[in-house]
């Protein structure tokens, strides 16, 4: 008896909209990466947790390190486009043979700039990936709708023009987010 074929689990889409340019939505996700990140809450070695940081080039190690000396790589950057592109393999506390995919685009809108997560390749996961992507759903609004856009928000109050609130989180489902542009 064959099993059943069971359609892949759509990614996620984030989409966000922070008051600061490309360059500097794309740097602050990358270069300012363990600045933001929560690594109370979203770690590895929990209570251990001392920073985290991404290498900032095709093949770079998205990595954990923890006060008693371990480190934890988290993925490793697959497609590296200052400042329009970023994408990774994604895989925090586990073997890279889970690897799901995250891809991060960055474009200009107006006087800001419009963020866009897709985190898919959730087949990797097997059994656990329904429970796993309905954890990272939440997971990233959070992390990205939260905390990197707090970081946006505090960069974008040292610069000259500010338009207000400016920076918003607006989740939107896998099937608009293909098609809207």
């Amino acid at each position: 008896m064959s099993a059943a074929r069971i359609a892949p689990l759509p990614p996620l889409v984030k989409t966000l909209r922070v008051g600061i340019g490309s360059a500097a939505a794309f740097d602050l996700f990358t270069r300012d990466f363990g600045c933001w990140w929560p690594l109370a809450t979203h770690s590895v070695g929990k209570d251990l947790a001392l920073s985290c940081a991404m290498e900032k080039r095709e093949g770079g190690r998205i990595v954990e390190r923890t006060h008693d000396g371990a480190e934890y790589v988290w993925g490793t950057v697959a497609d590296w486009q200052p400042p329009t592109r970023l994408s990774f393999s994604w895989h925090p506390g586990r073997g890279p043979e889970t690897a799901q995919h995250v891809e991060l685009r960055f474009e200009t809108d107006g006087s800001g700039t419009r963020v866009t997560l897709l985190h898919g390749g959730w087949d990797a996961l097997g059994d656990r990936a329904t429970a796993i992507r309905s954890s990272y759903d939440s997971g990233w609004d959070f992390v990205l709708g939260e905390r990197y856009a707090v970081a946006a928000q505090q960069r974008n109050d040292t610069e000259v023009v500010r338009q207000g609130t400016d920076v918003r989180f607006v989740p939107e489902r896998a099937d608009r987010g293909r098609n809207a542009q």
